[in-house]
């Protein structure tokens, strides 16, 4: 539960890192690309067959624009939540009932993706899809959203310095 909290809270924030303006001379997020670059990592992760994947990213998409609704709602929650005791606890109450309900339609999702691809393609997915958000933060965070795989940089090493 905590994971999959964890994981969908990373998801809210990157694609709301995503929708600020884009700096001149950066380019701004492109949602078509990211689905195409993330569909075809995790085909590639789960060994999906082209009818799997025509199959399961639908359900895929569908459950994360449920997700991304609640967490919509959530966000409103807690910048309209005033300041008074009673409020506080009651948007806690709904915020924490709306990540219930999260976990709830992520389980009946997985569920009907194990149905049709069996459990082991889907933990891959599963696992590939939460590298693959991780990898797409560290690029926006170094600024290397269109670039290629990371460079390690070693300046400080003495051999480097000229």
């Amino acid at each position: 539960m905590k994971r999959t909290l964890l994981f969908v809270s990373l998801c809210f924030m990157l694609i709301a890192a995503w929708a600020q303006p884009a700096q001149p001379g950066q380019p701004r997020f492109d949602p078509q690309k990211f689905q195409v670059m993330m569909e075809a990592e995790l085909t590639k992760a789960a060994n999906l067959t082209e009818d799997e994947a025509k199959v399961i990213f639908p359900l895929h998409k569908e459950m994360r624009q449920k997700q991304m609704e609640i967490g919509k709602q959530i966000r409103q929650l807690k910048a309209n939540s005033g300041n008074d005791a009673k409020a506080s606890a009651n948007a806690i109450n709904k915020i924490l009932d709306l990540k219930v309900k999260m976990a709830e339609i992520e389980g009946s999702y997985y569920k009907r993706m194990i149905k049709m691809v069996g459990a082991e393609k889907v933990m891959n997915i599963i696992k590939a899809e939460d590298d693959f958000y991780r990898r797409m933060v560290q690029r926006q965070r170094d600024g290397r959203w269109n670039k290629g795989p990371r460079q390690h940089k070693n300046h400080n090493r003495p051999e480097n310095k000229q």
